[in-house]
C-alpha cells in the first residue's frame, strides 16, 4: 500500500556491511529484519548482548513506524493530516505534540529556504498525478490556479490550543518530505530505549547509523541514471543521511522527464539536478533539507547552506558530476564510471 510520497523502489543509498564487526564484538548479537512501511522498504540493524532483548527492541521499532504513518499519512481518511486537509477553511484542527512539531518544523525549513521546502504543495502535487497510468502534464492555467492555494506562510499554529489551521478552502498538506525521516529517528530512539547498542535503520534511502565501530556503516550513493552501479561511497558511525532524486517517481512525456519534486515558485517538477544527499545530525533534517536543497540547485543550495554549519550535501547531476561541502568530499569515495564528470 502507497502511504507516503514514495513507491517502493529501489534505494538511492544503499548498504554495503563489510562484514558483523562493524557493529558487534564477538560476545554480541546482531539481528537484521525488513518490512514494508511507508510505502518503502524499512531495514533495521540491531546490535546488543541478548538476541530476545533486541527481537523485542525491533518489533517496538516497526511498531513505532507503523504508528506515525496511521497518523501522518495523507492517504488515511482518519489520519491527523486528513482530518487538518478535511477542515481547510472550515475550523482549526487540535493535534497531538508530536504532529504539531512536525508541521512547526516545516513551517521553520520552509522560512529558511526560502520557500523551497512547501509542505502546502499539495494541490499542486495532485494536478501531476505522477503515480497515475499514462500521466499527461497539467495545463498552465491550473498550475497557476493551484498555485494560489499554496504557501507555508499562511498555514495557522496556535501554540496555546495545540491547533493547525489551512485558511482556505482547496489547502493542502503533504508531510512527505519530512515525516519518514522523522519516523526513522523515532525508530531508533526506541531500539536505544530498549538497550540495543549499535544498529540501523533505514526507510528508504532515509538511514540513521548509530555506534558503528572504526570507520563505520559504509553507504553507497548510486548512479543517477544507472541503478545498479554505486556512483560514490560514505562512511558513517553516528548521523543521518537521506537523498532526494527525480529517480524515484517519475514520467518521461515529448522527451522530458516529470519528478514527483515540486518546485513550489513554479508548480512545475523540478529540472536540474539528479540527486541531492544530505547529512545531519537528525533524519528529520536531512530528509527536509535534501528535498529543499534539490529543489533550489546547487548553487543557491550552496550558498544557503553557509547559514546552516550542521547540514552537509552532495549535489550529483545528470550525468554524474558532482558538487559538494567539506564532509562530503572528506568522506566520500568516487568510482571512475563512464559518463561521470567528477568535482564540479
Amino acid at each position: 500500500m502507497r502511504i507516503f510520497s514514495r513507491q517502493i523502489a529501489s534505494l538511492a543509498l544503499t548498504i554495503a556491511i563489510s562484514g558483523i564487526s562493524i557493529f558487534c564484538s564477538s560476545q554480541e548479537r546482531e539481528i537484521q529484519r525488513m518490512q514494508l512501511l511507508m510505502g518503502t522498504k524499512v531495514e533495521i540493524i540491531a546490535q546488543g548482548k541478548k538476541e530476545d532483548i533486541l527481537e523485542d527492541a525491533v518489533d517496538k521499532a516497526f511498531k513505532d513506524i507503523e504508528r506515525l504513518e496511521r497518523k501522518l499519512s495523507r492517504y488515511n481518511p482518519d489520519s491527523m493530516i486528513s482530518r487538518i486537509n478535511q477542515s481547510a477553511g472550515e475550523s482549526p484542527v487540535r493535534v497531538d505534540d508530536e504532529t504539531f512539531m512536525l508541521i512547526q518544523k516545516s513551517v521553520e525549513v520552509c522560512a529558511q529556504s526560502n520557500g523551497a521546502f512547501d509542505i502546502t504543495i499539495l494541490p499542486v502535487l495532485m494536478l501531476w498525478k505522477i503515480d497515475n497510468d499514462n500521466p499527461v502534464p497539467p495545463d498552465d492555467a491550473d498550475v497557476k490556479e493551484k498555485l494560489k492555494q499554496t504557501g507555508c506562510q499562511k498555514i495557522v499554529l496556535d501554540e496555546k490550543t495545540h491547533t493547525v489551521f489551512l485558511p482556505e478552502k482547496g489547502m493542502g498538506i503533504d508531510l512527505g518530505g519530512i515525516a519518514k525521516g522523522y519516523a526513522v529517528d523515532s525508530a531508533v530512539r526506541v531500539l536505544k530505549n530498549n538497550a540495543v547498542r549499535s544498529g540501523l535503520v533505514n526507510a528508504g534511502g532515509d538511514i540513521v547509523v548509530f555506534g558503528a565501530r572504526g570507520k563505520g556503516m559504509a553507504i553507497g550513493i548510486q548512479h543517477p541514471r544507472e541503478r545498479e552501479k554505486i556512483i560514490a561511497k560514505i562512511y558513517l558511525s553516528d548521523g543521518a543521511i537521506a537523498t532526494s532524486g527525480d529517480y524515484e517517481r517519475f514520467y518521461i512525456y515529448n522527451g522530458v522527464r516529470y519528478s514527483h519534486i515540486i518546485n513550489p515558485k513554479t508548480g512545475y517538477p523540478v529540472q536540474g539536478e539528479a540527486s541531492v544527499s544530505v547529512k545531519a545530525d537528525s533524519c528529520l533534517v536531512a530528509d527536509a533539507w535534501s528535498t529543499a536543497l534539490f529543489v533550489m540547485g546547487r548553487e543557491a543550495g550552496m550558498k544557503t547552506l553557509q547559514s546552516h554549519p550542521g547540514i552537509e550535501a552532495l549535489f550529483i547531476g545528470p550525468s554524474g558530476s558532482m558538487s559538494a561541502t567539506s564532509w562530503f568530499w572528506g568522506q566520500v569515495s568516487t568510482y571512475n564510471i563512464s559518463g561521470i564528470s567528477g568535482r564540479d
